[in-house]
């Protein structure tokens, strides 16, 4: 009788066991969900605009009429800055200095609104306060124009006539007379709330 009291109690204790194993891995509910969350970026894009027509005839003194702006086409505010190569090659494909003296032999009319920094570059507004172009808004021009500086020998021969009477000049080919300047004007552009880290 002790034997099948125990059996009972056995088989009632296993029963209860295997229904709370069952029980147990049938009572709870799970679930899995996922949300997209889609970014777009603003469009970051400018457009450049010059005015420049090449001069054939630029003599010491001439200015040259040269107008750099950019426009933010895009939907990121901007900050904006340029730098400026020169370079003078004479008639004879010599090298030439830009600068003599001290002086630059082309002079940059530089506008108002745009800074030049100790580190060489021209900044809209300044380096420490730069000028925001948002979405739409248009710089002033970089510069007006350039000057071919007057005070430049144009390292001319002068020739006398035998008879005293007249005097002729002539080019040697290796100075500023008939030769070549080139400007290159690089602009750079940042996205603004960020140019004050970068710059």
């Amino acid at each position: 009788m002790k034997n099948k009291n125990k059996r009972k109690k056995l088989l009632l204790i296993l029963g209860v066991s295997i229904f709370t194993v069952i029980g147990g891995t049938l009572a709870y509910f799970t679930t899995s969900s996922s949300i997209p969350n889609m970014f777009k970026s603003g469009l970051y894009q400018e457009t450049i605009h010059e005015k420049f027509v090449s001069p054939t005839n630029w003599t010491p003194g001439t200015t040259t009429k040269k107008e750099v702006t950019v426009t933010n086409t895009g939907d990121v505010d901007m900050a904006v800055r340029a730098s400026v190569e020169e370079r003078w090659v004479s008639k004879n494909g010599t090298t030439l200095p830009n600068r003599i003296n001290n002086e630059g032999v082309a002079l940059l009319n530089l506008n108002d609104g745009w800074t030049k920094d100790n580190d060489g570059y021209y900044y809209y507004g300044s380096k420490d306060n730069l000028t925001k172009l948002s979405s739409g808004d248009e710089s002033s021009s970089f510069i007006s124009g350039v000057t071919f500086n007057p005070n430049i020998n144009a390292n001319l021969v002068a020739n006398t006539s035998s008879d005293g009477k007249t005097i002729t000049y002539t080019s040697t080919g290796d100075g500023y007379d008939d030769a070549t300047y080139t400007l290159t004007v690089k602009l750079d552009t940042i996205q603004y709330d960020q140019a004050n880290n970068a710059w």
